[in-house]
């Protein structure tokens, strides 16, 4: 009865922590399960902070995990996505320490930026709000060190800066929007109106894994993905209509084909929610099943 109420009590807080570290929420599943099967082998009865050790053990396992992979990520063919989540996930905001922001398709791209040791850090302060002292323990490193490595993580992230509050509904509101003209775009084949929504800069990225069609590097530029997006509607690839669904808590577009979600599309908007910035579309049918 104490293991059940421990895994209802830590399993979504501990399956975000590992999804958020790995981006694939397979993986992050089997170390959750492997973390509860060693925790109940063990004698727990001088364990003072049982969410703090069941978060140690987790963010550990995803360390040596992620260091294990790199070389596989390495051979990957084209570019590597997370895995996007239906809905918000499996209660991916379960925490009240977790911030909403947090748990969207863009933070998780960040945090490939990042090497295992910084995403670690970062998710355990900013995402879960553990105190440095707490990180250091868990990960067995200095104070001081983790201070350092979570600043380094938030500059390569480009969070050096504070982002002044927005007011609430804005970015949803632009989300919604983005989304309506996207699908409208891709009836008509005119993907013109849809640039209002884009900076010049903008960069699409598309993971097709070597299992389906994709763009192996990513374009950039406005006209670029502009073109690439005619040429694709053109070749009759949107003739089935694009659909909006809720990708990690945020709106997003899906193209099913046969019954079947064939590519997912969502964007990552520039601070403050005025125009998107990057567009990330998933072919990889391996990275699609939890929508079908």
């Amino acid at each position: 009865m104490l293991l059940a109420q421990t895994y209802k009590q830590h399993h979504s807080m501990l399956f975000g922590l590992a999804y958020r570290m790995l981006g694939i929420a397979a993986d992050a599943e089997d170390i959750v399960q492997d973390v509860f099967a060693q925790y109940l082998a063990m004698d727990t009865g001088e364990i003072l902070n049982e969410k703090a050790y069941l978060t140690r053990m987790t963010a550990n396992r995803c360390i040596n995990l992620l260091k294990s992979s790199r070389r596989q990520r390495e051979t990957y063919t084209g570019e590597w996505l997370p895995e996007p989540l239906p809905d918000g996930g499996p209660s991916l905001a379960s925490d009240s320490a977790e911030r909403r922001e947090n748990i969207g398709y863009a933070y998780l791209v960040l945090m490939q930026r990042l090497s295992p040791l910084e995403r670690a850090i970062y998710i355990l302060k900013e995402t879960l709000g553990f105190e440095y002292r707490d990180i250091a323990e868990m990960l067995d490193k200095a104070e001081t060190s983790c201070r350092k490595t979570f600043s380094r993580a938030k500059l390569k992230i480009g969070q050096s800066e504070e982002v002044p509050p927005q007011p609430e509904g804005t970015l949803e509101e632009a989300q919604e929007r983005f989304v309506e003209a996207f699908i409208r775009a891709s009836d008509t084949g005119n993907f013109k109106p849809l640039l209002a929504f884009l900076l010049d800069d903008v960069v699409l990225v598309s993971d097709g894994g070597g299992k389906a069609k994709a763009a192996l590097n990513p374009i950039f530029g406005v006209g670029r993905v502009q073109a690439f997006f005619e040429g694709v509607s053109a070749k009759g690839s949107f003739l089935d209509g694009m659909e909006r669904i809720v990708v990690n808590g945020d709106p997003g577009l899906a193209l099913r084909k046969d019954g079947r979600i064939t590519r997912i599309i969502c964007a990552e908007w520039e601070p403050g929610g005025s125009r998107v910035r990057r567009i990330y579309m998933v072919l990889n049918p391996d990275k699609l099943t939890r929508f079908n």
